[in-house]
C-alpha cells in the first residue's frame, strides 16, 4: 500500500492550551517497504501513526493511501476504510483479557463480509505462522509476553491488511522475545507487506529499510539514501 502525506499539522487545543504536535510533515511510503520512525518522547511520533493508521485526522495536510485522499473523513468513514487494509500492533498488546487466543485473533474478521469457513480458516493459517496453535484455547493470563505479542501480530495480519502499523512493538519484551518479534515483522516484510513501526530502538529500526528522524514534530533527517 502507497501512503504518502503532503505538509500534514496536527494542533491539539484544551481550554486556551495549543500544541502542534506535527508541523508540515511530508512523507511518502512505497508499496511493500518498511520504515522505522525514531525520535524522542514527545516529538509527534505516536501522533503520526494514529494518523497513518486513521485513527485521527491531521488539522490540515494532505494524506493520501493508494492515491486515494483519506486525511480528512469523518470518523464512520475512517472506520469503515481501516477494515481488511490496515493492521495495528501495539506496545502494550490490547487484547481483551475475556476472549482467548482464536477469538482476540478473530476480532478484526468480525466486521468482513467473510463465511465462518474462511474466518476459522484464516485464524488457523495465522496462528501457525506466529507459532501459537497450541495456545489457541488460552486466555492472555496464560500468555508469556513474547506470546500475548505474537497473538497481536496474528490478529493484526489475518484481516490480509495492505498496511501494518507498529507502536513499541517490542517495548514490553524482554532481548529474546523482542528479536523473535522483529524476525516476525522482517519476514512479513518480505513477504510484501507494507510497514510503519514506531520504535526507541535503533537495533529494531535497523530491520527497516530506512528511518525517519522526527523532533519537534518535525522531519529533522532521512538516514537513508533510497536511490
Amino acid at each position: 500500500m502507497d501512503i504518502e502525506i503532503k505538509d500534514v499539522c496536527k494542533v491539539f487545543r484544551t481550554d486556551s492550551v495549543q500544541t502542534q504536535a506535527l508541523n508540515n510533515v511530508s512523507l511518502k511510503v512505497k508499496d511493500g517497504e518498511f520504515v522505522a520512525i525514531m525520535g524522542p518522547s514527545g516529538c509527534g511520533k505516536s501522533t503520526l501513526l494514529n494518523i497513518l493508521g486513521l485513527l485521527d485526522n491531521p488539522t490540515s495536510g494532505e494524506y493520501l493511501l493508494d492515491g486515494e485522499e483519506v486525511g480528512h473523513l469523518k470518523e464512520s468513514q475512517r472506520t469503515e476504510w481501516r477494515k481488511g487494509r490496515i493492521g495495528f500492533i501495539f506496545q502494550s498488546f490490547n487484547l481483551i483479557e475475556e476472549m482467548n487466543v482464536r477469538d482476540n485473533i478473530m476480532l478484526p474478521l468480525n466486521n468482513l463480509k467473510l463465511s465462518r469457513d474462511e474466518k476459522n480458516r484464516r485464524v488457523d493459517d495465522a496462528m501457525k505462522r506466529m507459532g501459537i496453535s497450541h495456545r489457541a484455547n488460552h486466555y492472555p493470563s496464560q500468555l508469556s509476553g513474547g506470546q500475548q505479542q505474537r497473538v497481536a501480530i496474528a490478529r493484526a495480519i489475518v484481516g490480509k491488511p495492505g498496511l501494518i502499523l507498529a507502536d513499541e512493538p517490542t517495548g514490553n519484551l524482554d532481548s529474546r522475545n523482542g528479536v523473535e518479534v522483529m524476525d516476525l515483522l522482517t519476514e512479513l516484510h518480505r513477504d510484501g507487506a507494507t510497514i510503519v513501526m514506531v520504535t526507541h530502538s535503533q537495533k529494531d529500526a535497523g530491520c527497516a529499510d530506512y528511518i525517519i528522524n522526527l523532533f519537534d514534530g518535525r522531519i529533522v533527517e532521512n538516514l537513508a539514501d533510497r536511490m
